[in-house]
């Protein structure tokens, strides 16, 4: 903590351009080639690395340590609810009346659904009489009108048997004669 803020010091307080290195790289076999460095910026620097600063100062021993220990003991259930048998089991909320009350507070109403009302189980008989009830409703009306054509159709031939029967009693000599 004490070189960080000491660092951060001397990076604020130190005015004026660094020093770059140099672009050229040195010769493989041979010394690195350092650029040369003005004698008052050393200096300058070293006096600001020895200036005693109020944040360096304040800083004499280490920071406290807190530590905190939360403990709670088991709730018992049955003095909510008394007895399991005595009231139904879709009473009592799913996962605890924490993590219920959690979910009731993170989950917008659009998306809670049926809740903790039904079971699984429950749940899936619901969705698929839904999904039946939708299937009945986009297929039922064009299974109506077809019903509804072939019993026109059947209704219209059984008529017209009905009236050649009555014209062929009428007249015999109109009926076609099958050969045997």
């Amino acid at each position: 903590m004490c070189r960080c803020a000491a660092l951060l010091v001397v990076a604020v307080a130190v005015p004026g351009p660094a020093v770059a290195q140099s672009a050229v790289a040195p010769a493989a076999g041979g010394a690195a080639a350092q650029a040369p460095v003005d004698p008052a910026d050393l200096e300058r620097i070293t006096r600001s690395l020895e200036t005693p600063t109020p944040l360096r100062d304040a800083v004499v021993e280490a920071p406290p340590t807190f530590r905190v220990s939360v403990s709670q003991e088991g709730v018992d259930m049955r003095r909510f609810w008394g007895e399991p048998d005595a009231v139904a089991g879709w009473v009592h909320p799913s996962g605890g009346p924490w993590h219920h009350e959690f979910v009731n507070m993170v989950t917008p109403d659009e998306f809670k659904g049926y809740g903790a009302i039904f079971t699984n189980s429950e749940k899936a008989v619901i969705a698929r009489q839904q999904v039946l009830t939708a299937l009945a409703w986009q297929y039922l009306p064009v299974a109506i009108t077809k019903t509804k054509k072939a019993l026109a159709e059947r209704a219209a031939k059984a008529e017209v048997q009905r009236e050649l029967e009555a014209f062929y009693t009428l007249h015999p000599e109109a009926r076609r004669r099958t050969q045997p």
